[in-house]
């Protein structure tokens, strides 16, 4: 860890550009030195170049008619730029000191070009399946990556600005980002972060008076800067895919595999692809499902792409675990929207869950729920099988072959060789798919049994002679723990993080021979309502309700608890240690998305002329306390209860207004 500097000082001791520096930019601009030549001219002619090359959406081409990984670009400057908030989370693990420079560059009033460190804002070039179908060109239509840095434990960082203007790719867009969305986003990146979910980060926002956007209204705009260590994801590849170049295709796996993944460092083949050539959790709900996996085997070596497949598919499986095991659902998964480093990026109309209901979707548009809760781990393996279906060739070529790849064209392979590449592709797919179902399910079940008190002793290091024991002990959890508990929550309707810290903090006996089904009356408080809880104890009592059969489905639930709580204390019998265990993974907050609209609307309604006048004094209070308490959510203490206290009563107190609970949003932001 080093001490913390200025941006300046810190861009000129580790600032790069890692993708600027070994990946192909558009015909444009092939080099930083033209794009600075460009950009420091102000005469009329090079304006109206700039504004061709820089802002004007297209359909992007390398100089050798392939395409491009990113093409040059700058922020599009705004009438006026107002500073709003800064993590200090994220300035401490940046080792920055927030200064003028650095507000000014990240809300992209001032650019920051080292042509000696590769350094020059660019956006990103993609494709994507989005809600199932492929959508072409897409691209960072409203993002611009500034460059990399080292954080205090000297991992490379890419900072980008989104809302910072057109780029070549953003199609029919405006290349705005509205305040509202841009303030849930902050909040959330840094939210997740602290939670301990894979995500991408956020740094700054600003907001942009007189910058106005149209969706539903003229909405006020702002720009947030994020970072993460690398912004590469699936639909990066779709797009090679799609136009056939193998050769940019392959260059864009090597990059991966040598620049975000450190010639794959973090990597561990400690277990053999052959040993997930079975389904070990069939029969359990919540994976993948994927009735077309079947056995295969590979009786070779693995390559670096058969690893690169490999690694992607288990970050982004444990990924989506975090998800299931906190209720968070993303919104909108698409291809493009899914992190070769299995973060939580480019969040759609995303949302926590506050009841359990496994087909809730956050996102009003997706009436088929294609990205309901139920279905996210489904759809990241669907998202992973493009990815592969891109990669066939180097997947598919093994230890005998891979070294042909990049000379060979795809005409050019001998049908003895196609056969092979397409066997071996569907093994290693196959496999794969066995293996994203094992840590999936392995991850969701550690991460539950934590939020329970209860440490389920997964490996740190799985091998092929644990794997079925730890299967096994995975599946008897999941069996008699965690499916029934949710059943009753499904039924129950109680706040799904509520329930959590309920029975964290519940230090009543679980079993009472003299209770009802045998259980204590007060664990019933837990898992049922109040109402429900009289409902069953009138009903035990004898006493006949009318209410379209609830109560009789609330006793069968109760039965379930019964059974459930002999095997929870058999587990879990000490009341210190399952609070010692269980406090580190439940969060005493959440941002709920009725707390986020609440924000949004204090700037958006009632400061909405403050908002457009450059001049005026933005309220920032609830924004920073959210942020405050977003960034700290198992230590109350560091919420700074002095500092607007009503909003945290109002915050931390879950509300009953059922109008609030489980809400949509549009896509549109």
């Amino acid at each position: 860890m080093g001490d913390i500097r200025n941006i300046i000082q810190a861009l000129k001791d580790c600032g790069t550009s890692r993708v600027v520096k070994h990946l192909e930019p558009e015909r444009y601009l092939q080099s930083i030195s033209a794009a600075k030549d460009l950009y420091q001219r102000k005469d009329e002619e090079s304006l109206k170049r700039q504004e061709l090359v820089f802002h004007t959406p297209r359909q992007v081409t390398t100089e050798s008619k392939g395409i491009p990984h990113f093409s040059f670009g700058v922020p599009e400057k705004r009438p006026h730029y107002k500073f709003m908030a800064q993590s200090k989370r994220a300035l401490e693990d940046l080792n920055l000191k927030s200064d003028d420079a650095l507000i000014n560059i990240c809300q992209g009033s001032d650019v920051y070009v080292d042509e000696s460190k590769d350094i020059f804002p660019y956006s990103l070039a993609y494709a994507g399946f989005q809600f199932g179908e492929f959508a072409g060109q897409l691209g960072d239509g409203r993002v611009h990556n500034l460059f990399d840095i080292e954080d205090k434990n000297s991992l490379l960082q890419t900072l980008q600005l989104k809302g910072s203007g057109l780029t070549p790719y953003s199609r029919f867009a405006d290349g705005k980002a509205v305040v509202r969305s841009s303030i849930r986003e902050f909040i959330m990146c840094e939210s997740l972060h602290a939670i301990g979910i894979p995500s991408s980060r956020a740094l700054q926002i600003s907001s942009l008076p007189k910058t106005r956007a149209r969706r539903s209204v003229f909405e006020p705009c702002a720009v947030i800067t994020r970072f993460a260590p690398s912004w590469i994801r699936l639909g990066n590849f779709d797009l090679f895919r799609w136009r056939q170049d193998d050769k940019g295709l392959l260059k864009l796996a090597d990059y991966s595999i040598d620049h975000v993944f450190k010639g794959l460092k973090g990597y561990k083949d400690t277990t053999s692809l052959n040993s997930f050539n079975d389904n070990l959790f069939e029969g359990i709900s919540g994976g993948i499902n994927n009735k077309e996996l079947h056995s295969s085997k590979i009786d070779d070596e693995m390559t670096k792409y058969d690893k690169l497949f490999r690694h992607i598919t288990g970050l982004n499986a444990e990924s989506v675990a975090y998800w299931q095991a906190y209720g968070f659902c993303n919104g909108v998964l698409n291809t493009d929207n899914t992190s070769i480093l299995g973060l939580s990026i480019d969040f759609g109309p995303f949302g926590f869950m506050d009841k359990f209901q496994p087909n809730y979707t956050p996102n009003h548009d997706d009436h088929a729920l294609r990205y309901s809760f139920a279905n996210q781990p489904t759809v990241i393996w669907w998202n992973l099988i493009k990815l592969a279906e891109a990669l066939v060739i180097p997947l598919g070529a093994g230890p005998s072959l891979v070294a042909k790849v990049a000379s060979t064209s795809r005409d050019a392979w001998e049908e003895s060789e196609i056969k092979q590449i397409s066997e071996r592709a569907s093994a290693i797919i196959n496999l794969t798919g066995q293996e994203y179902e094992f840590k999936f399910t392995t991850k969701y079940a550690e991460l539950m049994a934590k939020r329970l008190g209860y440490n389920l002793e997964v490996p740190a290091v799985l091998t092929d002679d644990n794997i079925k024991s730890t299967a096994s002990r995975v599946t008897s959890f999941t069996l008699n723990i965690i499916e029934p508990m949710l059943r009753i929550l499904t039924v129950s309707g109680v706040d799904y993080n509520d329930f959590f810290l309920a029975l964290q903090n519940y230090d009543g006996p679980f079993l009472d021979e003299a209770g009802i089904n045998g259980v204590d009356d007060g664990l019933y408080k837990v898992f049922f309502k109040e109402e429900q809880v009289k409902k069953i104890m009138d009903s035990y009592m004898g006493q006949e309700q009318s209410d379209s059969g609830e109560t009789r489905k609330l006793v069968e639930e109760a039965e379930i608890l019964s059974d459930w709580s002999k095997s929870y204390v058999q587990l879990v019998p000490n009341y210190k240690e399952r609070v010692d265990t269980s406090k580190q993974y439940n969060p005493l907050f959440i941002p709920r998305n009725y707390i986020l609209e609440a924000v949004t609307d204090h700037y958006t309604e009632n400061q909405r002329s403050e908002l457009n006048d450059p001049n005026a004094q933005l309220d920032n209070g609830p924004l920073e306390k959210l942020l405050l308490m977003a960034t700290n959510p198992y230590d109350k203490s560091a919420w700074n209860h002095s500092f607007l206290p009503e909003l945290e009563k109002e915050w931390t107190d879950t509300t009953k207004n059922e109008d609030l609970l489980m809400t949509q949003c549009g896509c549109s932001s």
